[in-house]
C-alpha cells in the first residue's frame, strides 16, 4: 500500500510540483520588493498566501521544506525584519529546488 501511495504522489509532485516553484518565486518577489508594498500590502499578503498553500502542498506530497514554508508563513504574518524574511526564503528554495 505504502509503495502506491508513494507512486501516487511522485506521480502527482511531477504534474504539479511547478506550482511550488511558483510560490517560492512569489516570495522572493516579496523580499525583492522590500517587503508590502503602498497599496494595502498586496505582496504580503501573496506571499503569505504561498507560504500557507507551501506548507500544506510540500507536506502532503511528502516533500522537504512545509516545516521552513511554516516559519516564513510565520515571519511574513509579523512582518518581521526583511534580512530574517530572505534568509528563510532562500532556505526554503534550497528545499524546494
Amino acid at each position: 500500500m505504502t509503495d502506491a501511495v508513494d507512486g501516487f504522489l511522485a506521480e502527482m509532485w511531477e504534474r504539479y510540483g511547478y506550482l511550488a516553484d511558483q510560490r517560492v518565486a512569489a516570495l522572493e518577489r516579496y523580499v525583492e520588493a522590500g517587503g508590502g508594498d503602498r497599496s494595502g500590502d498586496v505582496l504580503a499578503d501573496e506571499a503569505e498566501s504561498a507560504a500557507h498553500k507551501l506548507v500544506g502542498a510540500l507536506g502532503s506530497y511528502r516533500r522537504p521544506g512545509s516545516e521552513q514554508a511554516a516559519v516564513v508563513e510565520r515571519l511574513v504574518q509579523s512582518r518581521a525584519p526583511l534580512d530574517e524574511v530572505a534568509a528563510a526564503v532562500r532556505e526554503l528554495r534550497r528545499l524546494v529546488g
